[in-house]
């Protein structure tokens, strides 16, 4: 199965395109049909008997990542393209798309949540929405234990959310001021053993600074953590739910008020 991820979360465009390979794909899906009596064991299964199969199921054969908080428009169907290009497939090939919903500002989730819906409806593929939060915290690797990860929120704030070391989720995703950030650990008994995320450091003299802070995606790309998150629903061929992007927060551009007369009356 061959998916497009696109997250638009944060200040970094990310597309990536991933195979996500069906649990048959995990075993040699061409068996010999000829087995030779004296071969291996394996090989009357299948399975190689000197290299056998990787198991891991997802593959990441492209990511294309710009920096720029003010171009997500601009810069996202172009990554999307060259990530396509660099795997040597195009748009028809796909299988589904996966989009990251955030928490995030507006305008930026916006382009991401829309340009997969439209690329959804255009080739007829379904379009599942994840947590981009739950995207990062599959690609940091082991911990000692909790996890926390971080994105910057603006406004002198960070969206945080804090997962087990077996990868549920614990709290989030919320939004904080940094200074109130040990005072949630503390009312859910949480000691994190790792800080993650493109905004780990506007906690830095808050979180102790001997939590280890590995980098955002030591483990693989952003792309590969987005379709892991959704590979359930993918492989199972679950109905998509609605992308509902996670703002947390209203947008800074409201309504204007009726005038008033400049006379006063």
């Amino acid at each position: 199965m061959l998916v497009l991820a696109l997250d638009t979360s944060t200040p970094t465009v990310t597309a990536g395109v991933v195979r996500l390979r069906q649990p048959h794909e995990l075993v040699n899906p061409d068996p010999d049909p000829d087995p030779d009596p004296t071969a291996a064991p394996n090989a009357s299964l299948g399975l190689a008997a000197v290299d056998p199969p990787s198991p891991r199921p997802i593959i990441v054969l492209a990511e294309h990542t710009v920096t720029d908080p003010y171009a997500h428009v601009e810069r996202l169907l172009p990554l999307a393209q060259a990530a396509l290009a660099d795997s040597e497939h195009r748009l028809p090939d796909l299988d589904a798309v996966v989009v990251g919903l955030g928490p995030g500002p507006f305008t930026g989730l916006r382009v991401g949540i829309a340009t997969a819906a439209a690329l959804g409806d255009a080739l007829d593929i379904p379009v599942h929405g994840v947590p981009s939060h739950d995207a990062l915290a599959r690609c940091v690797g082991p911990t000692a234990g909790d996890l926390l990860v971080v994105t910057d929120a603006r406004r002198r704030e960070v969206y945080l959310s804090a997962y087990r070391r077996d990868g549920r989720r614990l709290f989030g995703p919320l939004v904080a001021r940094p200074a109130a950030v040990p005072e949630l650990l503390a009312e859910h008994g949480l000691t994190p053993a790792a800080l993650a995320g493109p905004g780990a450091s506007l906690l830095d003299g808050i979180v102790d600074p001997a939590v280890a802070r590995p980098e955002t995606a030591p483990a693989g790309p952003l792309s590969g953590g987005l379709v892991e998150r959704a590979a359930v629903a993918l492989l199972t061929g679950a109905v998509p739910g609605p992308l509902t992007p996670l703002y947390l927060r209203r947008p800074d551009a409201t309504e204007p008020g009726p005038r008033r007369s400049v006379l006063g009356r």
